[in-house]
């Protein structure tokens, strides 16, 4: 395999599919049920009338999945690495919400969990990009 390759033959290609996949289910799952949704984040709904808050949210994991997938689809590896690290600063802020807002703070540790994946991923991603260069 050649190292400009970057599709389904490729580990990182799965990597990336597997955040993508999460983002869109995520996003889904917001629309559908945003109590479930918001309370898997880690913050309540303190009312059912916030359900927008959460469609926010869902919006925007939902636009990520796809925008994602697109870039699979494309098989954009150096839009991807950039995409990925770029958009670690969301599961960060993400961590630091809960950890300031939530009477239970264990569902942060899903957050600081994805940005580890995410920097990983990324540096993988680097890595191949790199050999592809030299190439």
């Amino acid at each position: 395999m050649s190292p400009s390759y970057w599709g389904p033959k490729s580990v990182t290609f799965w990597l990336v599919g597997v955040v993508t996949l999460l983002m869109l289910y995520i996003g889904v799952n917001g629309f559908l049920q945003p109590e479930a949704a918001i309370q898997g984040f880690g913050l309540p709904l303190q009312d059912a009338a916030d359900k927008p808050i959460v469609w926010i949210k869902a919006d925007r994991d939902l636009f990520i999945g796809v925008f994602m997938l697109a870039l699979m689809v494309l098989r954009m590896r150096k839009a991807s690495m950039v995409f990925l690290l770029a958009a670690t600063g969301m599961p960060v802020v993400d961590a630091i919400l809960v950890l300031q807002n939530a009477v239970d703070k264990t569902p942060s540790w899903i957050h600081i969990v994805t940005v580890v994946y995410m920097l990983i991923v990324s540096w993988m991603l680097y890595q191949q990009e790199k050999k592809a260069n030299i190439s």
